[in-house]
């Protein structure tokens, strides 16, 4: 600031000083001049002054001062002697001076008003930047309704500057993000559904998900979003923002820039938008929800309020009037689950209402269905089927709609509502989520009406209490809950029905003594505890197996401890004994605040509910254990079903492989065969094959060695080196032979890392089991394998022949293989699956197979085809795959070549007519090849194309004829030259030209 003043001030300066030069020498000038002569004078002071200003151009400089020395030799009629001409000199350089140090301020000024021009310029740019954003921000307030989704969408893609742009939502059941039409400059790019929380997501996804925004530098990660990325195009920035409705991601904004850069004004804009958007999304969704959910509390209200004092029959019906707010039908039944698996049914189908119901009938399919919890939609039911909703068609012949919902109850399923719809719309999946909300209206309504009459006849207080210690027993029977669940809810209930303040459960320990096992109230050292005979009240019950009450503890010394009630402010207790056949499996204690007369009906309470207790965590034990035996037989048993699924040896061995992780909880695992007296590493699980071969025929080589030698498995600990936590530094080992006929064929190496997680000999026993089981089917697919190629190489040979029948088309097959293989590598298909290329080449060697049931005049004929003889070529896909249905073994993606080769991906192919998704990718690549190799080759009857003509073919037929993403492929490979065109001898080189596709016979 203080440089700036002094510029400005040496500025000023400069600018004083010329004006004092200018009039001092203007002064000198003009004295002793008047008339014409004065004149002349000025003009010669002018003269000067522009001759100082002109300083920085001498072109101009010095004429103007020998113009102004000579006017003023003028204006003294060239005397030189005239005393005056000196001073008028001496004038005329001030003026010169003057004109100097003026011009010199002027440049100076000038300059300064520049760069303020420029710098103010720069500040107007930089505000109407942040004026748009501002006005993007807060549109809202010219906006009183929200824009849609699409508007939104658009005025962020237009406000970040973006070239192309595409909003991803989330799909309802939040497993995709699904691509919301229209997209904006996408071109020829075509964006896929993807699926959500994959594991192998890339960079973008996983931003997305994490709620981050992703910045790219180039195209690359737009390979997460579409199956093909043109060869032109040219991305020079990407950037996905994620779209928060609430706590969820309900979708994203994708963003790309051809040329420049996102900067952090447009990051910043986009972000904030996009925020605005979701929070906007989010606040329509739950205005939304609020009022579902306030119609169905009012519903619900209206349904129990009106169902006071009506019979079960009378509030089905009710439920059945009002379930028309929910769902649209035309008449309603219900059917009520009865012992023995029978149901009665109510309603006009049973024809019961004010009746009672109907008699029991045994519960068949769709009711089966019902009563595990499964909603059921029948579509186009006939009068001849059983139709439960007591709707009848409107004609002899027609058909009616039914839905069957559960009654959800409080001990489960109770019944189910049948609802009837006629006409051709009927019961759709969108309305299964209101289907189950009628189920448990009805239920709550039913629930609420059975309380009522249970409470209604209810005797006395005991009586309610009884009751309700009946159902808590009841419910701590569920054995799925697990034995600590149960152990909690029995010493929680204990304390709540007894009113008391803490309490304690203990367990007999394998040398009598009585272990607590869960504490409430209690410091967490009470948990830890163990009792003796004769200690405390649990002591004291552990003597007598009888109840003890302590109503006052301060009087009763040798009761009060261990634990020392007096300390923790307990002054109450009674302690109950938990029997097992007649043998003390435990104790049950709860305790006081306060002196408490126990009653008989305390201990009454509290020895049911100790029984009760016993029972379930004893069940609970039981069924743990045999969850542990079903979960290791069901890995066992998927492990193997798995294997044997496949004749494919890598497919095999993997599953096996994972198979045993799985069942060990390992975290890397290795399977390695034996080959020439060598082991062979065959699968890796957990990691990559170089590490997984290190770790199993390196770092463990001699454990593999000695139990291949040996047949015995090892199972041991590792010496683990702090701090090298690496593949190869495993803490536990776990080495199996895979054993055949008696003789070890390779071994299943397995391998933990994680602190405490050593191998058991359960997983040693269900490990070794799997591997014993798993070498029958690994020995039946080595075998495959080498019977496969011996198959696979007739087949082929087969196709040769097929091709030699037709001279016009020898070599057909092989150069369809080789354009099929040129397509799938410029769309970069299959990248990690080498089976997949296998397939793909062997469907193309073999796609025309079927033409050995075609004439040899059909087939050979030198003209083109009449229409019955080119219906007879048309058989041939149908032909072929009934030749090879037999191989499904061995022939997977195959057979699907051969028979849908000649289908467009509009449906206007043959043999099925199917179009688009309905058939993979792969079918549409060699359905491609075999187009550009028909148009490619001379026929007789017309001439091949060339490779450019074809293209142009190709690119019409897109979308029509061709996969659009096929289509692109081949362009983009023509064009780059990696799809080039298979020489071949040309028989009739001299056909004439017609159609591209006109009775092709390829």
């Amino acid at each position: 600031m203080n440089s700036e003043r002094a510029t400005f001030a040496l500025r000023i300066g400069f600018a004083a000083a010329a004006a004092a030069i200018v009039l001092v020498g203007a002064s000198l000038n003009v004295t002793g001049h008047s008339g014409g002569d004065a004149f002349f004078a000025i003009v010669a002071g002018l003269l000067a002054l522009g001759s100082g200003a002109l300083n920085v151009n001498w072109q101009g400089s010095v004429p103007l001062g020998v113009a102004a020395l000579l006017v003023t030799l003028l204006s003294d009629h060239f005397d030189l002697r005239n005393p005056g001409l000196l001073l008028q000199v001496a004038g005329l350089l001030l003026l010169g001076i003057g004109g100097f140090v003026g011009s010199i301020a002027y440049r100076s000024f000038s300059r300064a008003i520049s760069t303020h021009a420029v710098d103010l310029e720069a500040v107007r740019i930089e505000l109407l930047a942040k004026e748009r954003a501002f006005m993007a921000a807060t549109a809202d307030a010219d906006h009183p309704k929200h824009p849609g989704d699409v508007a939104a969408f658009a005025i962020i893609a237009r406000e970040a500057g973006a070239d192309f742009a595409c909003y991803y939502a989330s799909s309802p059941d939040g497993k995709q993000f699904v691509p919301q039409p229209p997209g904006i400059g996408l071109d020829r790019l075509h964006p896929m559904p993807v699926q959500r929380h994959a594991k192998n997501a890339g960079p973008l996804l996983s931003a997305v998900e994490a709620g981050r925004e992703y910045i790219g530098n180039d195209q690359t990660a737009l390979s997460e979003l579409v199956h093909y990325l043109p060869d032109d195009l040219h991305v020079a920035r990407l950037m996905a923002v994620p779209m928060r409705i609430g706590d969820l991601i309900g979708g994203f904004i994708l963003l790309g820039k051809k040329e420049g850069d996102f900067d952090d004004d447009d990051r910043r804009l986009a972000v904030t938008l996009t925020l605005r958007a979701g929070a906007q999304l989010a606040s329509a969704h739950a205005v939304a929800a609020s009022r579902r959910e306030s119609a169905r509390y009012s519903l619900m209200n209206e349904l129990i309020k009106e169902a006071s004092g009506k019979t079960m029959d009378e509030t089905l019906q009710l439920v059945l009037d009002k379930g028309k707010q929910v769902i649209r039908y035309d008449t309603g039944a219900a059917v009520l689950f009865q012992p023995g698996d029978t149901y009665v049914m109510l309603g006009d189908a049973g024809q019961a209402w004010g009746g009672g119901p109907t008699e029991p009938a045994p519960i068949d399919g769709p009711l089966a269905k019902v009563r595990d919890g499964q909603p059921v939609l029948r579509s186009l039911i006939t009068a001849d089927e059983h139709i439960y909703s007591g709707i009848q068609p409107d004609t002899a012949g027609g058909t009616v709609n039914e839905a069957l919902t559960p009654i959800h109850g409080n001990g489960g399923i109770i019944g189910a509502l049948c609802l009837g719809r006629t006409g051709a719309i009927g019961f759709t999946q969108p309305d299964v989520p209101a289907l189950d909300e009628l189920g448990s209206m009805a239920g709550v309504v039913l629930e609420n009406s059975r309380i009522l009459q249970a409470v209604t006849g209810q005797a006395s207080k005991l009586d309610t209490a009884l009751d309700a210690l009946g159902e808590i027993s009841q419910a701590l029977t569920t054995v799925t809950e697990g034995k600590t669940v149960l152990q909690q809810k029995t010493l929680e209930a204990a304390v709540r029905v007894t009113m008391s303040t803490a309490g304690l459960l203990t367990r007999t320990t394998p040398d009598g003594r009585q272990k607590v096992i869960m504490s409430l109230g209690f410091p967490a050292t009470v948990g830890e505890m163990e009792f003796q005979n004769g200690q405390g009240v649990v002591g004291a019950v552990m003597l007598s197996g009888r109840p003890t009450a302590v109503p006052d503890v301060t009087a009763s010394f040798d009761l009060q401890a261990p634990p020392d009630l007096a300390a923790y402010g307990l002054q109450s207790a009674i302690c109950v004994p938990m029997l097992e056949d007649e043998h003390l499996w435990g104790t049950l204690s709860v305790f006081g605040v306060k002196k408490h007369e126990w009653t008989a009906n305390d201990q009454r309470v509290l020895a049911t509910l100790g029984n009760q207790g016993v029972v379930a965590i004893r069940n609970a034990e039981l069924y743990e254990n045999n969850k542990r035996s079903i979960w290791e037989l069901t890995n066992l048993q998927e492990a193997l079903q798995a294997a044997t699924a496949s004749l494919e040896l890598n497919v095999v061995l993997q599953r096996v492989l994972a198979g045993a992780a799985k069942a060990s909880s390992a975290q890397i695992g290795a399977l390695a065969l034996e080959d020439s007296g060598q082991l062979v590493l065959k699968g890796g699980f957990g990691t990559d094959s170089t590490t997984a071969e290190r770790l199993a025929l390196g770092l463990g080589g001699d454990i593999c060695r000695d139990v291949m030698s040996t047949g015995t498995p090892v199972m041991q600990a590792m010496g683990h080196e702090a701090g090298a936590d690496s593949p190869l530094n495993p803490r536990a080992v776990l080495c199996v032979p895979i054993t055949l006929r008696g003789k070890p064929q390779g071994v299943l190496f397995l391998a933990n890392y994680q602190v405490g997680h050593v191998f058991t000999d359960d997983d040693l026993k269900l490990v070794a089991e799997l591997a014993a089981q798993a070498a029958v089917p690994i020995d039946a697919a080595r075998q495959f394998e080498g019977r496969e190629d011996d198959n696979i190489a007739s087949l082929q040979t087969f196709a040769n022949f097929v091709d030699a029948r037709d001279p016009y088309t020898r070599g057909h097959s092989e150069r369809v293989t080789q354009y099929s293989l040129m397509i799938g590598r410029q769309m970069k298909y299959a990248p990690n699956d080498p089976l997949a290329w296998r397939r793909l080449e062997r469907g193309g060697r073999l796609h025309d197979v079927g033409k050995v049931g075609v004439p040899d005049e059909v087939l050979r004929k030198a003209g083109k085809l009449t229409d019955e003889e080119f219906e007879q070529m048309k058989k041939h896909p149908v032909i072929g795959f009934n030749i090879l249905q037999n191989l499904k073994e061995m022939l997977t993606d195959e057979l699907v070549i051969v028979r849908s080769h000649h289908e467009r991906y509009d449906g206007r192919g043959y043999p099925d007519h199917k179009k688009g998704s309905e058939l993979p990718m792969f079918l549409w690549i060699v359905s491609a090849a075999d187009a550009i190799d028909a148009m490619t080759s001379d026929r007789p009857y017309r001439k091949g194309m060339s490779l450019q003509i074809a293209v142009d073919q190709v690119r019409t037929g897109a979308g029509t004829h061709f996969h659009p993403d096929v289509a692109e492929a081949v362009l983009d490979a023509v064009t780059n030259g990696s799809f080039k065109l298979v020489t071949q001898t040309s028989m009739y080189a001299e056909s004439p030209v017609v159609g591209a596709f006109e009775n092709p016979t390829g």
